[in-house]
């Protein structure tokens, strides 16, 4: 039994110290575990505490990057106040390696700062010039301060000359008689009362007067009532007013000053220019007149007298102000025809001289120097005189006189005219108008061709007839002669028909459509007399009463080719070859 309990007893010894064992075990590995979780725990604790102080850094940079950001925002850049070039001229100017537009399309920042960049480049390049340019202003100030000082040193010089001078001066001024008259139209009171363009043709006269002005004069003069001297009050047979009411005068108004320049030509020939402003429209008009002519016709050459001065196309019927049409338009009227009954012709010649700007491109390279325009005038004035000798003879149905020595002279003493056996005489001369010819087939050829202006171009009948015995067998020869405005510069067109008598009182009518010696004739008559022509205006010409006797040259030249021009007709046994070799005679 005792044995029993010390069995059980060492059985549950063992068993306590079993468990004390184990129960030691578990305690080493529960403080393993709690050392282990303590260990852990700090390791947690120091990340985290790493975290929360990375958190702290970045939130600080955060809020530091915000401040920056929010500073760059608010900073404002010069650049910003720079003025740069527009785009187009920064892809137009700039180099290629500024304006790649892989780059610049896609980033607008390098664009800007490519734009930058070339602002920085020009700015550069005009730095250097404006250094230039102030190193040459300085060279400059430094030759004027020598320039200065050497005129200075002139001065007592030129006050030595001068009084030296002194008697030639006075000798010279004794000479000229008009020396007063002229200073008189310089003071002249009227002068600061002239309106732009008249002030202007008034000092560029009165400045060739004063270079070479014997045969000119210039004055102002006034109109007490010119705004009823350029219309007229026209009424309808209703008593409405056509083209004199009120509102058609206010256009057509003239400035009561005009300024008036005449041309002593001749003693017996004075030529009188009127230039009046129409202050509505912008312009300036003209009436020409020349005294001394003793023509019947003299009216035909005065109405055309400044036609054509300049070119061909300039008879100042038209107003060259564009705005004259719409002025009239607005009163319901159309723009006049401008005449000397309404005050004048306003020539293109006219408002370049005196500067009214409306002057077309086609017409700003002729010339119009105030004293080339004189020139022309005064030859165009002399041309007339000479034309109304000329038809002063044919009027009375006598050959015109010739310069001695010219062309047509030589031909007069030629054997060729001693050869004639068919004498012709003038018979009669007249003037016709532009709707005579119309009636005439081969004169159509001129006025298809507009060689011819019904405006500007005096046409006149030359009648020629062969002194034959029998009254029957008279030839006569019709000659239409165009006189333009700008003759003798362009030359007279003349066209012929001849009238042959056959048997039983008929007549066969030659002219330029069905006779090839009509047509050499007139050839002759237009291109084979031989005279100097102006080369330029104002040239002198080598024989200026041959220049001014071209029409006289042309009619005695028809009246020796009236003869040759029977023959050829008449010979009906003559070849074609033959006939156009006797007219050609005229040509040799």
């Amino acid at each position: 039994m005792i044995a029993q309990q010390k069995e059980e007893l060492s059985q549950l010894h063992a068993r306590g110290m079993h468990l004390c064992n184990k129960l030691r075990s578990f305690n080493r590995i529960g403080r393993m575990r709690v050392q282990k979780a303590r260990e852990l725990t700090a390791e947690h604790r120091s990340r985290l505490d790493d975290q929360t102080l990375e958190q702290q850094n970045l939130l600080y940079e955060l809020s530091h990057i915000n401040k920056e950001i929010a500073r760059c925002e608010e900073f404002k850049s010069k650049d910003e106040q720079l003025e740069l070039v527009s785009l187009e001229d920064f892809y137009a100017n700039a180099p290629p390696e500024l304006t790649d537009p892989n780059i610049t399309e896609n980033d607008p920042h390098r664009l800007h700062l490519f734009q930058l960049d070339w602002e920085l480049m020009q700015r550069e390049k005009l730095h250097d010039d404006c250094k230039a340019l102030q190193t040459e202003i300085s060279d400059l100030k430094k030759q004027i301060v020598r320039r200065r000082k050497r005129l200075r040193s002139l001065r007592p010089k030129l006050k030595q000359v001068v009084k030296s001078t002194d008697p030639v001066r006075r000798y010279i001024e004794s000479q000229f008689d008009d020396t007063n008259n002229f200073s008189q139209s310089i003071n002249n009171p009227s002068i600061a009362k002239l309106p732009d363009p008249l002030y202007v043709l008034y000092s560029l006269v009165l400045a060739y007067q004063q270079c070479d002005g014997r045969h000119i004069t210039c004055q102002i003069d006034s109109k007490e009532d010119s705004s009823t001297n350029n219309t007229t009050n026209d009424t309808n047979s209703d008593g409405t007013y056509t083209n004199g009411d009120l509102q058609y005068q206010s256009l057509l108004r003239q400035h009561p000053l005009h300024v008036k320049v005449t041309l002593i030509l001749s003693p017996d020939h004075t030529s009188e220019l009127i230039f009046s402003y129409l202050t509505q429209l912008n312009i300036v008009t003209v009436q020409g007149k020349l005294s001394g002519l003793k023509g019947q016709q003299s009216q035909t050459l005065t109405s055309t007298l400044l036609h054509n001065l300049l070119d061909d196309n300039d008879n100042g019927q038209l107003s060259p102000n564009p705005t004259t049409d719409f002025l009239f338009q607005q009163q319901g009227k159309s723009a006049p025809i401008f005449s000397d009954a309404i005050g004048g012709y306003p020539y293109h010649w006219i408002q370049q001289l005196c500067k009214c700007q409306m002057v077309p491109l086609q017409r700003q390279e002729l010339v119009t120097d105030c004293s080339e325009i004189i020139k022309r005038l005064t030859q165009r004035m002399r041309a007339r005189i000479a034309l109304d000798r000329i038809l002063i003879n044919l009027e009375k149905n006598e050959m015109p006189l010739l310069a001695e020595g010219n062309e047509t002279t030589t031909i007069l003493n030629s054997s060729l005219r001693r050869s004639i056996n068919n004498l012709t005489t003038l018979r009669s001369w007249r003037e016709i108008s532009f709707d005579d010819i119309n009636k005439y087939e081969y004169m159509q050829i001129l006025i298809n061709e507009n060689l011819i202006d019904s405006i500007t171009t005096s046409i006149y009948e030359c009648k020629f007839q062969s002194l034959s015995q029998d009254d029957n067998n008279k030839i006569v020869l019709y000659a239409h002669i165009f006189i333009p405005a700008n003759y003798p510069q362009a030359r007279s067109i003349i066209l012929l028909k001849l009238l042959l008598p056959t048997n039983g009182n008929k007549t066969i009518e030659r002219t330029r459509a069905n006779s090839e010696n009509i047509k050499i004739l007139e050839r002759s008559l237009m291109l084979d007399i031989v005279y100097s022509p102006m080369t330029s205006i104002g040239s002198s010409l080598s024989d200026p009463s041959q220049h001014f006797t071209l029409l006289a040259q042309q009619i005695w030249r028809l009246s020796i080719g009236f003869p040759l021009l029977i023959d050829a007709e008449s010979d009906l046994t003559c070849t074609s070859r033959r006939r156009q070799t006797l007219l050609s005679r005229l040509v040799d």
